[in-house]
């Protein structure tokens, strides 16, 4: 099960030091798992996601530049999300940073970032300040 809002989350005008992140981001809750090279599958939760990232809570943390395989989970009728990303933080409770991992999508296609975007936008009404499916 999952729950979507359109709410945006840290945009550069709100956050301090340097901003890499290129595409606004949302509040989410979707159940997902990360699987590694190894073969081994982590169960996570997302709570963020834009059309080039996410971040999940976890607290198996991973090493800064590791590849993962996401699963993001869209509901019992429909299969599930499978994108390639990049591990590009890693926060723990010791730095008063939410225990998880901040990952960047890799190797996107136009289909799977409008996945994303449905994703995003299901059961939730548009929010105007994410880019529309053209200004990806």
């Amino acid at each position: 099960m999952y729950f979507a809002t359109a709410t945006p989350v840290m945009s550069s005008e709100h956050y301090i030091g340097h901003e890499r992140r290129t595409r606004p981001r949302a509040q989410v809750h979707i159940d997902s798992e990360l699987r590694l090279p190894t073969g081994a599958a982590v169960s996570v939760q997302t709570l963020d996601l834009s059309s080039h990232g996410a971040f999940v809570r976890s607290a198996r943390p991973l090493p800064i530049g590791a590849t993962v395989r996401v699963v993001l989970h869209r509901g019992a009728q429909r299969n599930p999300l499978v994108l390639d990303a990049e591990v590009v933080r890693v926060g723990t409770q010791r730095e008063g940073r939410a225990p998880g991992l901040g990952l960047r999508f890799t190797d996107l296609t136009a289909i799977d970032e409008a996945s994303l975007r449905s994703l995003i936008d299901a059961n939730n009404d548009r929010d105007p300040a994410w880019p529309r499916p053209s200004e990806f």
